[in-house]
């Protein structure tokens, strides 16, 4: 029987490396024999037209059109009692949910009958449909966070996507593509803390958190030994929002303390995220709350580890190395710098780290899943099985000037900031990796 996108799939023997391994490169090879055999002007095309995907998967996801399609079950609804709920035009929501069943999100049962498949089901907030329109301010709320980041994407990652090439072309004006589709002079996260956007930063929050669904739970003990730290140590995670990431290490060796630094009004969010979900540490005074700039000094200089977790690739080169300084300033001989972050690999034969001409990564032990190029003829960097990497890349720059680095990148900021790069570890079944450097003393 082949397999279906309307049918669960047996996750758990898709967690099977050897499972995960095939997929991967089926993936690859079915993107790489679509770009063969299509017309190349259809190609060029239809990537020119992709951004109407987003556009209509972000009107699916603001009108909750995954819950109601959940409540009216595998039979499906007809797009006239779908618009109903949120009184838009029937027969363009039609045509919008049609372009996404094209792309096998949504199912058209028959014709304007809508269903959900496994992929839109990911949209689901997991709230009745009457109740995300009766109280729309509360939607994203004590949900996965996984339809916060679509809507996060398709809204202000997709409107700032429209100003890269201006802010290539014209470098004299606002620095960022951001700063340009939202017309303001502050960055994105300073953006975010205006009062008019306090719906975003709610949104941006928990999708945060929904990015973190997108990996195994466990991957935040997969590439370091948090229980090496002597009971007492001090965790630093440094721009951790929620501090979901130290909370979940804390839960598992709670002899350990923790200091959650990000900017103010996040540092709020995070107090009661702490002490909703760990509220023996709060009152046990293991967990400390600091609002605090990283591109400024670092108050923290007894840290015996600084956690910094998706954070490195929103920033550009000069911020990196001007945040990893400060850590650097604040380091005890013997502190270790844990970035986790995703590393980048080039589409050309060999292009994975194990190849690179670089000759001092080449002695720096690398642990985990492994990550070998593809094999001939597949792009080495697995192209359509891996690209989320790339979305990502162009994302944090269009959104902050960031970047999703190579490990050549990596070791380059940590040596010009006073960090030696000792160990990295892939984690497995996810694109993270675990980045160990020790002070240059």
């Amino acid at each position: 029987m082949s397999p279906s996108i309307h049918t669960p799939p047996a996750e758990a023997l898709r967690r099977d490396p050897v499972v995960a391994g095939a997929i991967q490169n089926l993936v690859a090879a079915a993107g790489q024999i679509a770009a063969v055999m299509r017309d190349p002007a259809v190609s060029i095309l239809n990537s020119a037209h992709a951004f109407q995907i987003s556009s209509s998967v972000r009107a699916a996801a603001e009108l909750n059109v995954a819950e109601i399609l959940r409540d009216a079950g595998p039979q499906g609804l007809h797009v006239k009692e779908i618009a109903a709920k949120g009184n838009v035009d029937p027969k363009l929501l039609a045509r919008i949910l049609r372009l996404l069943a094209t792309h096998h999100i949504f199912r058209e049962v028959s014709t304007d009958v809508f269903a959900n498949n496994r992929i839109s089901s990911t949209m689901d907030k997991g709230k009745p449909a009457d109740v995300l329109y009766a109280k729309p301010e509360e939607r994203l709320l004590e949900t996965n966070g996984l339809s916060a980041l679509v809507e996060f994407i398709s809204e202000e990652a997709f409107k700032a996507s429209a100003y890269m090439t201006d802010t290539m072309l014209d470098p004299a004006g606002p620095p960022t593509a951001h700063m340009r589709a939202f017309r303001t002079n502050e960055n994105m996260f300073q953006w975010f803390e205006n009062p008019a956007n306090k719906a975003r930063l709610t949104r941006f929050g928990i999708a945060m958190q929904g990015s973190a669904a997108e990996e195994p739970e466990d991957t935040i003990f997969r590439g370091f030994k948090w229980d090496s730290l002597p009971a007492g140590s001090v965790i630093v995670d440094v721009g951790g929002g929620l501090g979901a990431s130290s909370l979940s290490i804390v839960k598992k060796y709670p002899q350990l303390k923790v200091v959650n630094q990000d900017r103010g009004p996040v540092i709020e969010q995070s107090k009661a995220h702490w002490k909703e979900f760990l509220p023996s540490h709060v009152e046990a005074g293991l967990v400390e709350f600091q609002a605090h700039n990283f591109l400024e000094p670092q108050p923290v200089t007894d840290a015996a580890a600084f956690l910094v977790r998706h954070v490195v690739h929103d920033w550009s080169d000069t911020n990196v190395v001007l945040m990893l300084t400060h850590l650097r300033a604040a380091a005890r001989p013997d502190t270790k710098l844990v970035i986790i972050e995703n590393i980048a690999a080039t589409a050309c034969t060999g292009g994975s780290e194990s190849n690179t001409s670089h000759p001092h990564i080449n002695a720096i032990p690398i642990l985990g899943a492994p990550r070998s190029p593809a094999a001939p003829p597949l792009l080495a960097n697995y192209g359509m099985a891996g690209v989320p990497l790339y979305y990502y890349d162009l994302t944090v720059h269009n959104l902050l000037g960031g970047t999703e680095r190579t490990l050549e990148g990596f070791y380059d900021v940590l040596l010009q900031a006073g960090w030696k790069l000792v160990e990295v570890w892939h984690c497995p079944q996810t694109d993270s990796s675990y980045v160990i450097a020790d002070p240059i003393v």
